[in-house]
């Protein structure tokens, strides 16, 4: 109850001591049968006579408490602390409180007492309104909350249902008796990463064994191969010559393998003695790794593996594919009018001019490398990879003639063949 409400209901009376009711009320505490006040005041409700109050016709609004109110001495008045409140929220009666007082006197309650008046708020419209809103953001929260817990558990039963059972039998085989020399791959016979390594380990004439997993058995995901490869992909390395060290990603090991052999032999072969050319061949290894092959692997899986056709997704990669050997195929074409410019020096004032087209040259194709003048893995690094670009629509034969001639000879060579056939 506001507090305008409450001054409307106060009880006049004729005694300019207590003008009123609530002033007379003011921090009363009840304290069994006794209501004590911090003025002093008792008030014995046993005491008034009820009879006389009916004949006098006395209601809420005549009472006359020096009538009817019986005061004791300071001395006689009860102030128990635990005395509950009578007022609260700013002088307002605790309802509750006042009818059940009410109802233990009975007839003999004061008309007051057993005023309907003292009845609790209703909540306005806007309170309803924000409990209302409340309610309904619980349930929506519940919902949401269920469908969560329906969709992960849906998604679990569907990966428990895709994934096969895990055979590790020939890799348990296998790391049970390693052999003592060589290298073992670990790679799969469609996967382009892996064949990468081949390729270099077959260039630099290093013996090797290919161990080609298979994913319908889950061996990827046996804890024997996790133990050397963390990421449970191919391609993975064992260098059984360094006590069985692995390496993992195929461009770390074929870094791995042109360093060994240069700091064995003493010979830069598919690498470089020299530091810059070094960072250079490096920079186009990650350059492939990072987006080339990420970018033909992503539009292979849109175009024909992923469950729902999304051609944005699709054209998106696609698109990427070819920015990737845009980059690929500046770079060769400028290497490409160098070396005719050096070559062919009786018509290179042509060629500069403009007058005579390069592909004129009787140089125009003969091969021409990322870095240096010679075969790197760089290089060797994109091989597997155009070999399966055409799946997705591209023909780099006549969008990158440069790309197309650089894998071309390639190709021919009889260690990248020798690696690609699974030999």
């Amino acid at each position: 109850m506001s507090n305008q409400q409450h001054n409307n209901e106060e009880i006049p009376t004729g005694n300019s001591n207590v003008s009123n009711l609530s002033t007379a009320l003011k921090s009363v505490h009840i304290n069994g049968n006794n209501i004590t006040t911090t003025d002093q005041s008792y008030i014995d409700f046993g005491n008034i006579d009820q009879q006389q109050l009916q004949e006098q016709q006395i209601t809420p609004n005549n009472v006359n408490l020096n009538t009817h109110v019986n005061r004791v001495p300071q001395q006689q008045v009860s102030r128990s602390p635990q005395s509950p409140s009578l007022f609260r929220n700013n002088g307002s009666p605790t309802t509750t409180y006042m009818q059940q007082r009410a109802g233990s006197l009975g007839n003999n309650s004061p008309s007051f007492l057993q005023n309907n008046s003292y009845t609790p708020q209703q909540p306005s419209r806007l309170q309803q309104q924000v409990i209302h809103e409340n309610i309904n953001q619980r349930k929506l929260n519940e919902e949401r909350e269920n469908a969560a817990k329906l969709q992960q558990e849906n998604f679990t039963n569907q990966l428990s249902q895709a994934v096969p059972d895990i055979d590790n039998s020939r890799l348990l085989k296998f790391f049970s008796h390693q052999p003592t020399s060589g290298y073992t791959l670990f790679s799969h016979r469609s996967a382009p990463n892996g064949f990468k390594v081949a390729i270099v380990l077959s260039e630099l004439s290093m013996p090797y064994r290919t161990f080609f997993l298979d994913f319908n058995k889950g061996e990827h995901r046996c804890p024997e191969f996790v133990s050397i490869n963390p990421n449970a992909r191919v391609p993975a390395l064992i260098d059984h010559e360094l006590n069985n060290f692995p390496i993992w990603e195929s461009g770390a090991i074929i870094l791995h393998l042109v360093n060994k052999f240069y700091k064995q032999y003493n010979q830069p072969l598919l690498w470089s003695d020299d530091l810059a050319e070094q960072s250079q061949i490096t920079s186009w290894i990650f350059f492939q790794a990072s987006g080339h092959a990420p970018m033909i692997g992503q539009a292979l899986h849109f175009k024909y593996f992923h469950t729902t056709k999304i051609q944005s997704a699709i054209d998106r990669y696609i698109e990427e594919v070819r920015r990737v050997y845009g980059v690929v195929e500046m770079a060769l074409a400028e290497k490409r009018e160098s070396l005719i410019l050096d070559l062919d020096t009786e018509n290179a004032q042509s060629y500069s001019s403009g007058t005579t087209p390069l592909s004129n040259s009787r140089f125009f194709d003969y091969p021409v490398w990322l870095v240096g003048d010679k075969i790197t893995v760089a290089d060797l690094s994109f091989v597997p990879w155009n070999n399966v670009v055409d799946r997705i629509g591209i023909n780099i034969k006549v969008e990158f003639p440069e790309v197309y001639k650089w894998t071309k000879h390639m190709m021919r060579r009889q260690a990248v063949i020798k690696a690609l056939r699974g030999e």
